[in-house]
């Protein structure tokens, strides 16, 4: 029985090999977590210790529970935490999970509003109560009015407020509320709210019996995908800055290696050298490419001038050569299913399987249709001008 939670199948979503790297070879790697990670960890267990003294009648003041907070940050920090956006210093993180702190601390004191039951609960469920799909999960502080209700609140230090649509599908309160269920038959509401510190914001939802129901059915095909994967792409997107395997990820090892590495070292090494050589040629390629086509139409200009079709040059001659192709309409349009319905009830589809459009421009220029399929097709059809440069060299 493979347990699982809302960050292990959210992590299979984003990239599969990070699954992998993570809970399959439990990979160790240089990097033990982002910055942002770590202000997260901080600002929550500063938030945990003012909720459990505040069991013990003991209100902390604002500046106990900073002054823990700046000490527990200054213990546990070290050089191994990555910090992505260089603009930033941990000092800057240290100040924004401070000011998190800060505004929670003055908007709800004292405190007061319900009655805690639970911090940092560990939450089983059992989808089925069979033991197949086991979910586990931490509730960062569950309260209740004593009345039945009951609210699930969660700490995000996100930098990012999410839309509404964004946190009505979110999982994880919602996997929470259904163990809460269980676990409490009595309860009638059951609110998932969520914290998010950096705005001073918080967000109310109530999930109904029907969504928690298809929430069930959603989490068990994605555990079933990830129990019969085989492989585990990496999946490259925005997180990847902040994943812990960049040292060892096909997408990011090398990117990651020569970050860290001095302007000297940088240059010399193989993979730099030869992407900025290639770098290099394609500029190259794309001036003369540009300059070729300039030359073309040159070209194709003075043989219209000058009514010639073929000019000299040093050493030799450029043919001009003009044609005419027809251009029909591509795969997938309305215009091309009418197209190919007229040519099957002509009884020709065999000859132009699959619409082979070269073939049948090359069969209406060589006059091998009817005349009244070419007057049914006409108005698909678009006759455009063709033109070559053949060099030669002189005799």
């Amino acid at each position: 029985m493979a347990l699982f939670s809302h960050s292990k199948i959210g992590t299979f979503t984003d990239c599969p090999l990070r699954y992998k790297y993570r809970y399959i070879d439990k990979v160790e790697t240089e990097i033990e977590r982002s910055i942002e990670a770590f202000m997260g960890s901080m600002v929550h267990e500063a938030l945990e210790k003012l909720y459990k003294d505040l069991r013990f009648m003991k209100v902390d003041t604002l500046k106990e529970l900073l002054d823990w907070y700046n000490n527990h940050w200054e213990k546990n920090y070290d050089d191994k935490i990555l910090i992505v956006r260089k603009e930033f210093s941990a000092e800057d993180f240290r100040k924004t999970g401070e000011k998190c702190i800060t505004d929670y601390y003055e908007k709800y004191k004292p405190f007061d509003q319900m009655k805690t039951v639970s911090i940092e609960q560990r939450i089983l469920l059992d989808i089925f109560d069979d033991k197949r799909y086991m979910l586990q999960g931490y509730i960062d502080r569950l309260a209740t009015d004593g009345n039945g209700t009951f609210e699930i609140h969660d700490y995000k230090t996100a930098g990012t407020l999410p839309s509404d649509d964004k946190v009505n599908e979110d999982r994880q309160l919602a996997l929470y509320s259904i163990a809460i269920k269980k676990m409490y038959p009595y309860a009638k509401k059951i609110y998932l709210i969520w914290h998010y510190l950096r705005f001073n914001q918080e967000i109310k939802i109530e999930k109904n019996d029907d969504e928690l129901e298809n929430l069930k059915i959603e989490i068990v095909k994605q555990i079933d995908e990830i129990n019969s994967a085989k492989e585990y792409p990496a999946k490259e997107s925005i997180l990847c800055d902040w994943c812990e395997f960049a040292p060892i990820c096909p997408k990011k090892k090398h990117l990651f290696r020569t970050e860290q590495m001095e302007p000297e070292r940088f240059s010399a090494d193989d993979g730099v050298k030869l992407v900025t050589r290639y770098a290099e040629l394609t500029a190259e390629k794309k001036e003369i490419d540009d300059e070729l086509k300039s030359v073309e139409k040159k070209i194709y200009a003075f043989s219209e001038q000058e009514k010639v079709e073929n000019i000299a040059g040093k050493g030799v001659v450029a043919r001009i050569w003009t044609g005419k192709t027809f251009r029909m309409p591509n795969s997938g349009d309305e215009e091309r299913d009418k197209m190919e319905n007229i040519i099957r009830e002509s009884g020709i589809w065999e000859d132009f399987s699959r619409l082979d459009t070269f073939a049948l421009s090359k069969a209406m220029q060589a006059g091998k249709l009817n005349s009244d399929l070419i007057k049914k097709l006409a108005p698909f059809v678009q006759k455009d001008i063709v033109r070559r440069i053949y060099l030669k060299e002189k005799d």
